[in-house]
């Protein structure tokens, strides 16, 4: 399929832009494709950048009734995973892929699920194996009127300009939480560059270390003084490591 038809794949919402081999964009929990753009708009020259939305973001679907089946299915680590899957196997050609905090979690269970055959790349951005109590909780609340306003909370703390829907990051964190993703970590064989900022306090520095240390031949590289969103903090950087030759 070719990369100007991937503005809707099946009814996921993409945006593509730019020139050169595909990368694969993919946000966290919370945010939209948006919260990659400070990093895209300076890749656009030499790369092909698809940024998908998953479900319950911008203008991708939102779960509507049981004929979508359970709406903690839809919202589900797995769900989006297959649907990265569908989209590299529709652009037809090797990419490289990124993703940023929940994103490297989608990765992490589509690699255990699909493997990543299509991928000649990763980069791997302010992720962990395992999110969830006592370290890496991105959410706190119980319920989802508590989550909505716990969201919003977090969304002004990490700088997002543009958030997914409250029931699908309720349900994106219960599928999230607690789940070990080392299987998926395991099975990667591709050059990866692994990024953590050194004072994260949504997802520990230790984290983003025993990620590095559990993709075989993965670099890493801390960011001094830099939280979890990366993406707006030190974009500039983060283009610099992902254009560099081979990380291994």
């Amino acid at each position: 399929m070719p990369l100007a038809s991937l503005s809707l794949l099946g009814s996921l919402d993409c945006r593509v832009f730019g020139r050169g081999r595909p990368l694969v964009l993919l946000h966290g929990i919370q945010g939209t494709a948006e919260a990659w753009m400070p990093v895209a708009q300076r890749l656009a020259a030499t790369h092909r950048c698809v940024l998908p939305n998953l479900p319950g973001r911008a203008a991708s679907p939102r779960w509507r009734t049981a004929d979508d089946g359970p709406i903690e299915r839809y919202y589900h680590l797995d769900h989006y995973a297959n649907l990265l899957h569908e989209l590299l196997q529709a652009i037809g050609q090797p990419v490289a892929l990124a993703g940023w905090s929940m994103g490297v979690s989608v990765i992490l269970r589509m690699a255990a699920l699909h493997g990543i055959d299509t991928v000649e790349r990763l980069v791997l951005v302010s992720g962990t194996m395992r999110a969830g109590p006592p370290e890496a909780t991105w959410f706190h609340a119980a319920d989802i009127d508590a989550l909505r306003s716990e969201a919003r909370q977090r969304a002004e703390r990490l700088g997002l300009t543009q958030v997914a829907d409250a029931e699908a990051v309720a349900w994106s964190w219960q599928s999230a939480r607690g789940l070990d993703l080392a299987a998926g970590a395991a099975r990667i064989q591709r050059p990866t560059l692994v990024v953590h900022g050194e004072t994260d306090d949504q997802c520990p520095l230790s984290h983003g270390r025993a990620l590095a240390e559990a993709v075989a031949g993965a670099q890493w590289l801390p960011l001094p003084g830099v939280g979890h969103n990366v993406l707006s903090a030190e974009p500039a950087r983060l283009v610099a490591a992902m254009t560099a030759e081979n990380p291994r």
